[in-house]
């Protein structure tokens, strides 16, 4: 069933329903607030992360048992509504036409807002050329559609809704402790917001290596055959951040030259960017198509 209700829910994405009021994420906040508020688990190592992602968890688990015995509809539609939620945040297409008219007509400062909300936790996009501008722009389109759609689709066929739901709330996670050590003070509390931020990226990682992976082999495939396969398992086993080393997957699936400088493309103007931005959306466009198609064959043997 994980299977359809993956259909039904990149149908729903692909016709670009409104999901605004299936992604409320407040209850999450309020929880990860009530959870920090617990003395005794802030000072169990890794405590505050378990407890805050592992018990939601649990929880779904305990009902989707619970229902076992209703209508598989209503079943379905619960896990489709729980696929919705783990997706990622906006409307992705929406963003992505909005950059590419923004860089169209050279508005490089509407482009940089445009930029900021791709990422997860809105981090600001430090760059003062067009070829940085170009990288950081290259890398979040990139990584929005990894972190939005093939890390929990991956997941969900892993451990289902709850294994999608898992990922969704460590980006959550992740991305509330950004924020807070950004707002908070330099002192105790903010050390531990670090130490927690610092843990918060490595689950995070974790979660998105064995995905990365697969993204990087089926770039491969669908862009340049076979472009980068002979460095493919050194850099998914490089531990450098997933951004970087999906982008060097990109760079290889598009052909991108390299100079001694390490992967650039050849930007002379923000129109150049936004070609090279709607170049990277087509190319996980057609990952995503292999997926499916991998997963349609996979269901019928």
């Amino acid at each position: 069933m994980i299977f359809l209700s993956i259909i039904l829910a990149l149908a729903i994405v692909y016709y670009r329903a409104p999901l605004t009021t299936l992604q409320g994420d407040r209850w999450f906040f309020a929880w990860l607030q009530r959870v920090s508020g617990w003395t005794l688990v802030t000072k169990i190592p890794s405590g505050q992360l378990l407890l805050s992602l592992g018990l939601p968890v649990v929880g779904l688990c305990l009902l989707l048992d619970l229902l076992e015995g209703i209508p598989v509809l209503l079943l379905l539609a619960i896990e489709l509504w729980v696929l919705l939620y783990s997706f990622g945040r906006g409307d992705l297409q929406a963003q992505l036409n909005t950059l590419h008219n923004d860089l169209q007509r050279g508005d490089s400062q509407a482009a940089f807002h445009v930029g900021e909300t791709l990422s997860a936790n809105k981090r600001k996009i430090v760059a003062f050329d067009l070829p940085a501008l170009a990288q950081e722009l290259r890398q979040r389109v990139a990584y929005a559609y990894f972190e939005r759609y093939l890390a929990v689709i991956f997941w969900s066929l892993i451990g289902g809704v709850a294994g999608a739901l898992l990922y969704r709330m460590s980006v959550l996670y992740r991305a509330s402790l950004v924020t807070l050590v950004a707002d908070s003070e330099a002192g105790e509390s903010g050390f531990t917001g670090y130490l927690q931020l610092r843990e918060a990226s490595r689950w995070l990682a974790l979660l998105e290596w064995l995905p990365l992976g697969l993204v990087g082999f089926a770039l491969s495939l669908v862009g340049r055959f076979g472009a980068g396969l002979s460095q493919w398992l050194t850099r998914w086993f490089s531990a450098r951040p997933s951004v970087e080393v999906l982008q060097d997957y990109v760079d290889d699936a598009l052909g991108t030259d390299k100079t001694a400088f390490g992967w650039v493309v050849a930007v002379t103007s923000t129109a150049d960017i936004a070609t090279s931005c709607e170049q990277i959306a087509q190319l996980f466009k057609r990952v995503l198509v292999f997926w499916l198609c991998l997963l349609a064959l996979a269901s019928v043997l």
